[in-house]
Order: structure tokens, then sequence, then C-alpha cells
């Protein structure tokens, strides 16, 4: 039997095909194969140096991260923490609340690596289902709109914790919240990326447990 890469065992650990919306076994908190941890946050104490809270609340607290948007801002909450990655598996425990509008986990492109400004995409989680979105391309907004790749309509109850496990796989990503998986694919989804990004649309979210695993070279 031929030897695996490292490369190629990380290939068969990840690698996605385009589907959406059905339920798979839990992988939460299992190591992908030839992937080392680079992110493992418990928030059992303030945010350090590597957060950057962008607009609204973001406090440690009772051994979570709360985020609330706040009016005046005009903007949902936003903090970034920053890690590059390209080919990585990303998890973490998140609670929303009758008051949450929208949770946003995702990603921008590293500078340089896309002709585009804004967000690359994002996990968008509402009480009512959640999808994955490539975001508009602020400078080409007709040409480059916000495109919603796959979609549940999964209710994501309110008031208690749910676990997102996402896989990015050079232009695949794979997202799946608790038993439900989506999976989508875009030329852009490529690139590096140097920071995780979270937004909370409207109050109540709370995150715990961050770890990413990054593809060992």
């Amino acid at each position: 039997m031929p030897t695996r890469t490292p490369l190629a065992a990380f290939l068969i650990a990840t690698l996605v095909s385009i589907q959406s919306g059905h339920a798979v076994e839990s992988q939460f908190d299992i190591p992908p194969q030839n992937s080392q941890l680079v992110v493992d946050e418990t928030f059992d104490k303030p945010l350090d140096t590597k957060w950057h809270v962008n607009t609204g609340t973001w406090k440690v607290a009772d051994g979570v991260l709360q985020a609330s948007e706040v009016a005046a801002d005009n903007h949902a909450a936003a903090a970034r923490r920053t890690v590059q990655t390209d080919n990585a598996v990303y998890q973490l425990r998140f609670k929303i609340s009758d008051a949450t509008k929208a949770f946003h986990f995702g990603f921008d492109p590293a500078k340089g690596e896309l002709d585009k400004k804004g967000h690359l995409f994002s996990v968008i989680v509402t009480p009512k289902g959640w999808r994955i979105m490539k975001h508009v391309d602020k400078n080409r907004r007709q040409e480059d709109p916000n495109e919603v790749l796959a979609s549940s309509d999964t209710v994501v109850e309110t008031g208690r914790w749910h676990e997102l496990r996402v896989t990015t796989w050079q232009n695949y990503v794979t997202a799946t919240i608790d038993q439900t998986e989506l999976k989508a694919s875009h030329p852009t989804f490529g690139v590096k990326k140097p920071t995780l990004v979270f937004r909370c649309a409207g109050e109540g979210v709370e995150i715990d447990d961050v770890k990413v695993w990054s593809q060992r070279r």
C-alpha cells in the first residue's frame, strides 16, 4: 500500500464536495489528521492582544465571550481574532438568545490575495436557520453581490449551546452545526485568511471553546 503524504492525508480527512443540508455524525473536538492546533480559546481570562474589537460590546464573563450590538454604531457588533490560515478546521460553541438577530462566523481575505473590498464568506446563524454566504465586493456591488451558496431551515434553538465546525480546503468549505451540514464552493475561497471574524446583530450571543487546527506542512 502506498504511503500517504501529510498533504494527502489532510485532503482525505477534510476534502468536501458540493452538497447541502444533511445529517452527519458529530466530529466536534476530533482533531483532523496531520494538523496542528493553532488556536485554543477557553475565555478563562480577558481578551488578549490577538483580539481586536471593531464595533459593539465584547466582554469575557462567566467563562464565555459575550457579544451585543450597540445601536449608536449603526453596525453589527464585530470582532476579529488574528491567526493566518488557509486549509484548516475551525470549531466553537455558541449560544444565541431571543434578542439575537444573527450570529456570523467568517473570514476576510489576506491583503493582496484578491482584488476585492470586504469580507470573504461567513456562516450566518439566525433562530430560523443558517447559511453559508459569499460576501459582496464593496467595489463592485452590482457585478459581485452577496450570494447564499447553501442554506438550512433547521431551527437553531435559542438559550442553549450549539456546536459549529467549519473546514476549508482550497476553494471548498463545509460547515456543521450540531448534526446538520452544509457544503459550498467558490473560486475566491482558497486564499489566505488572516483573521477569524465574529459578528453579532442584536444582542445575547455567547461564544466558547474556539479551536483552530491548521494543516501541518
